[in-house]
């Protein structure tokens, strides 16, 4: 059986624009004032690198009034109705679960906590996949992965992710690596030198990875 994972944002919905209309109509909910005036770009920018996870000091004060107006609140309830699926998502996951492949959702969580979940159940995406599973930074992915390997230690493994750099960190051999192409996303030059990594434009061409990897499981 292989193991698929499959990150969310960026690689199976396009939640680019969901996330600067969500925003704009979250402080227009919730301090309409704000939006003629010379503070609005600087509390547009405190909520976005707060939903970023890159919140500096110097929004701080920004941010707990935003927390006070609900502005926050509203935001993630805003988002999920602008998120679009990528053409042919839900029809490649559902294949490969037809197919007997056992497919993970794994990506980063959002800042507000429980929000990936959140916004998974309100798309209609969390049935969708056989596990959810979520990690808070670099050292956390690495941890949930290696848990994963030990529960499988032998099927192949199938990563799609549109984040190249979180390869990086992955040394293991029996892993399909495979980048989603993104025009928010750089490549990364030393991929191109390991024979466990692909990039892809469509996510069609998974379901053609995966008749390969059948093909080569019925030959051995």
């Amino acid at each position: 059986m292989a193991v698929y994972l499959f990150d969310f944002d960026g690689t199976l919905v396009d939640s680019t624009g969901a996330v600067e209309k969500a925003l704009r109509l979250a402080i227009e909910k919730t301090i309409p004032a704000v939006i003629e005036s010379d503070l609005y770009d600087e509390y547009y920018k405190a909520l976005f690198l707060f939903i970023k996870g890159k919140l500096t000091y110097q929004h701080l004060g920004v941010i707990h009034e935003l927390v006070a107006q609900g502005t926050i609140h509203e935001y993630y309830k805003l988002m999920p109705k602008y998120i679009k699926d990528f053409p042919f998502s839900r029809e490649v996951v559902r294949t490969l679960r037809k197919r007997g492949r056992y497919v993970i959702s794994f990506s980063g969580e959002h800042t507000y906590p429980g929000g990936k979940v959140i916004f998974m159940k309100k798309t209609n995406w969390y049935d969708e996949f056989d596990e959810v599973i979520t990690f808070k930074g670099t050292k956390d992915m690495l941890t949930k992965f290696q848990t994963l390997r030990e529960l499988y230690p032998d099927e192949p493994f199938v990563w799609v992710d549109d984040s190249p750099s979180r390869f990086t960190y992955i040394l293991d051999e029996n892993t399909l690596l495979v980048q989603k192409a993104s025009p928010y996303k750089s490549d990364v030059p030393l991929l191109q030198e390991r024979q466990n990594f692909l990039k892809v434009k469509s996510l069609r061409e998974v379901l053609e990875i995966d008749e390969a990897l059948m093909e080569f499981e019925n030959k051995a």
